[in-house]
């Protein structure tokens, strides 16, 4: 038998490839100085380009000319992209003969250098697979649906994206976490236990602890310690338990208490009462005594049950909460704190009749995953129980009539699929030797598949995504679709495909994108793109203030996410013009978006048959300052610090995310504190910061998107004045039915400015026109940030050929999402390495 190195020396010649992959990867030839380049920014540019001044933080002087670092390429495109649109110099006298022969002359040497790097190495450097698709290629392969990727390190975002290579590095620390991972997923994996107990009962508010405490004792009685009088925070009818407190209430469902991990049936019937056409709603909470999060929210109807059904993953540690919505503020603004009894008091309530709860879901046992892995001779029951683990007493085994046969077949058919394509004859022959070798030493069946299967998930040919310079074989096509659409491994239809060497051609790749994109799968590239592209991920990044917004809450912050979602997946889905990135003629909302847009009566006229909580297409009334991403809330508040909105912030976030022209790094300046008082605006801040020619240079271009957008606040509200809690006059509108007194209405905003080339804009309605005068550029924007995100490789200067054709490929064919999707596929930028 050949010998086998030990686990760890396997580890640690991983490492080594690692290291003198990236070392190989790293070696680029040094370009020489471009020809006349040096004169012309001496003459031209070091007047405001110096150590001094660092006009857009650019030092003359201290440019590095070496193009192989990412920086110094990146600084040099900048530098030609200025030349060409007539930025650089500014305000320059030159004339195109002069400026013309310099951008070419940059032009050639950036374009041959890069040209070259990518003809030897291809676009995409040697790329692992970031932690979300590590955790669902284990699920695929173990059959398990464990959470997995918090245990790991995050993921770097080069490029804006946790696909792309340059952030997704190697180290000693990142090969430990994935050994501790892949050790859990594999203990779900293998369960041999007892099949865990099955809880299934219908249960009642009335019987809840806390309820009854509440409920039992006198309305009125004065607490001797507090010296509080005890008020009532639900009502009891025959049929249900009516909560009627806005704030804290004991809503803990303590009956229930998941006597094991996995997927849970929740059912609850509920219903409104004394709603005043006000929102009512259920909602459902999980928590484990330290965070809780929101599973599910349902609207009610007055006086009607509705009966509502979800699952979800619970764990042991995990309690559920079942809170009302709209509730307790009467129609003088009054809650149960201020009310001298709540006997025959009318106020928005929940009435809850009763939770049902099933689970864990449980098809067979011992779970499918067992046989998946192991073989499905392998599993026998015990006669008598076994020892005792956290989950039950061990009452199968895994013992095939032949180990090494069982094994052998087993490890074959798992690293076929773990490495998604077939592997060579003798490919698996050192991981089955590895099992073989434990199982020589006495180690039972199941450790030694352990070991083997930790050193096939631990391999690089798992790890790594298997893609050569050139054009992309139909496995690693396969892989390349699947992970960009569903963040996971190739299904068996893409790997059959792969395997005819049919899945290349044109109509086939083609329909494979199309299926991929209408599977309920792709909500993974919804979520993932969105989530990076548009920073849906920093939702949470900041709190709004409470006394400036004390309407934001949870549900209005999952009905932001959920809009901009929905508007990308109905961008895909009916092919609609790119253009509606920009200027819609429709929103994506709920209910509680509705109102916050002041779109409630465009909103019940759109589905009567919905309920508020689910998204539906809604038509823009004439007039409407909303339409196109820039005005959904979610963006508005990701691009706001959450207790005053910034034109710099937002301006430069259009720049990059939508316009596809990132400005330039700001130079070292102070920033500006935010004014709560309501003493001064932002934009008589920023014209003081503008004086300054350094600054002015950057702002110019950065500032017009963000005043336009002055007329949004920090949760994506509409405003005519900005708040204070300071000056101002007290608002008019109410606040779940009472009066607000938290903020007041200060000084008037002002969205009016003019772009950098001196064309006016009165408010948001008009500068997206302005925008939408170049349509080409805003495909341009998608079509890098998507083929960026899809192929883990950042646009770059050799590749914008290919851009302009698929960019006048999608114009000519009227522009739509999904057309953008299906040429940037078909391109070389997707096909190719």
């Amino acid at each position: 038998m050949a010998h086998v190195p030990h686990p760890s020396m396997i580890l640690v010649r991983i490492v080594l490839l690692f290291v003198v992959v990236r070392w190989v990867l790293s070696i680029t030839l040094v370009a020489a100085p471009p020809t006349g380049v040096g004169p012309f920014l001496a003459e031209n540019c070091k007047q405001c380009h110096n150590a001094t001044d660092m006009a857009g933080g650019l030092d003359i002087d201290a440019l590095d000319w070496a193009i192989e670092s990412q920086e110094n390429r990146q600084r040099w495109v900048r530098i030609h992209d200025r030349v060409v649109r007539g930025e650089m110099p500014p305000e320059s006298a030159l004339k195109d003969t002069e400026l013309g022969p310099i951008a070419e002359t940059l032009k050639n040497s950036l374009h041959a250098e890069i040209s070259e790097r990518q003809d030897r190495d291809g676009r995409t450097s040697f790329r692992r697979l970031n932690r979300r698709e590590f955790e669902n290629s284990l699920h695929d392969l173990l059959g398990i649906d464990t959470p997995l990727q918090h245990l790991l390190p995050e993921d770097g975002r080069a490029s804006g994206y946790d696909t792309v290579s340059e952030g997704l590095r190697i180290s000693g620390l990142q090969l430990e976490k994935y050994l501790e991972v892949i050790e859990i997923a594999l203990d779900d994996c293998v369960r041999l236990t007892d099949a865990p107990e099955v809880f299934q009962k219908r249960l009642r508010y009335h019987d809840e602890k806390g309820v009854r405490e509440n409920l039992d004792k006198a309305e009125g009685v004065v607490d001797p310690v507090s010296g509080e009088r005890h008020r009532q925070l639900f009502r009891q009818t025959e049929d249900a338990i009516v909560f009627i407190s806005h704030g804290y209430s004991p809503d803990d469902l303590r009956q229930f208490s998941p006597p094991a991990n996995g997927l849970y049936r929740i059912r609850a019937s509920a219903y409104a009462v004394d709603s005043r056409q006000e929102t009512v709603a259920l909602k459902v909470y999980s928590s484990d005594w330290k965070t809780s999060r929101m599973l599910r929210y349902f609207e009610l109807r007055e006086g009607v049950p509705r009966i509502v059904e979800f699952t979800t993953r619970l764990t042991p540690k995990d309690h559920l909460r079942f809170a009302g919505y709209g509730i307790g503020i009467d129609a003088q603004g009054k809650s149960v704190w201020n009310v001298e009894t709540v006997k025959d008091w009318k106020v928005p309530g929940m009435a809850l009749e009763w939770v049902e709860i099933e689970g864990p879901l449980i098809e067979t046992w011992p779970p499918e995953s067992v046989s998946r892995v192991f073989g499905d001779s392998s599993v026998s029951k015990l006669k008598q129980r076994g020892r005792w683990t956290q989950n039950g007493h061990i009452a199968y085994e895994l013992k095939p009539e032949d180990p090494k046969t069982e094994s052998q077949d087993a490890l074959h058919r798992f690293a076929q699929r773990a490495f998604r394509r077939p592997i060579q004859d003798g490919e698996a022959d050192r991981f089955i030797a590895l099992a073989h070798s434990e199982l020589d030493s006495g180690r039972t069946y199941e450790q030694a598949m352990r070991v083997a299967l930790r050193s096939i998930l631990i391999s690089p040919k798992f790890l790594m995504l298997d893609e050569t310079p050139g054009k992309l074989d139909d496995y690693a096509l396969a892989s390349r679709l699947s992970y960009c659409f569903w963040s996971s491994p190739p299904d068996e239809e893409l790997l059959d495909l792969a395997k005819s060497g049919k899945l290349s051609e044109a109509d086939v790749l083609r329909a494979q994108v199309d299926r991929l994109l209408d599977s309920p799968r792709s909500q993974e590239f919804v979520v993932s793109f969105a989530g990076q592209w548009l920073d849906l991920f920093q939702i949470d990044a900041t709190t709004p203030d409470a006394k400036l917004y004390p309407e934001y809450d949870d549900l209005l912050r999952d009905s932001m996410v959920a809009e901009t979602q929905s508007f990308l997946r109905e961008l895909l889905q009916k092919n609609l013009p790119i253009g509606a990135i920009i200027d819609s003629d429709f929103v994506m909302i709920d209910r509680r978006l509705a109102d916050h847009y002041g779109l409630l009566d465009e909103f019940h006229h759109s589905d009567s048959n919905l309920y508020g909580e689910e998204i539906r297409r809604v038509q823009l009334p004439q007039g409407s300052p909303r339409g196109g991403i820039m005005t959904h809330a979610s963006v508005l508040k990701v691009t706001a610090n959450g207790t005053v909105t910034s034109p710099v912030l937002r301006g430069a976030w259009i720049l990059r995310r939508l316009i596809g022209r990132p400005p330039s790094p700001p130079p070292p300046v102070n920033s500006i504190e935010p004014d709560t008082r309501g003493a001064t605006t932002i934009r008589e801040q920023l014209s003081k910061h503008r004086d300054s020619e350094t600054c002015n240079s950057c702002h110019r271009e950065i500032d017009p998107p963000g005043f336009a957008l002055e007329s949004f606040d920090v949760i994506g509200g509409f405003r005519e004045r900005y708040r204070s809690v300071g000056e101002g006059t007290p608002p008019t509108s109410k606040l779940h039915g009472r009066d607000i007194w938290e903020y007041k209405l200060g000084k008037p905003v002002d969205s009016t400015g003019q772009t950098s080339d001196g064309i006016a804009f009165s408010n948001i309605d008009t500068y997206r026109n302005i925008l939408l005068r170049d349509q080409a550029q805003i495909s341009r924007s998608l079509v890098e940030q998507f083929a960026t995100y899809a192929t883990g490789a950042a646009i770059s200067f050799a590749d914008r050929a290919q851009v302009d054709r698929i960019v006048a490929d999608v114009q000519a064919s009227g522009g739509g999402g999904r057309t953008l999707v299906h040429r940037v596929v078909a391109s070389k930028l997707f096909t190719h390495k």
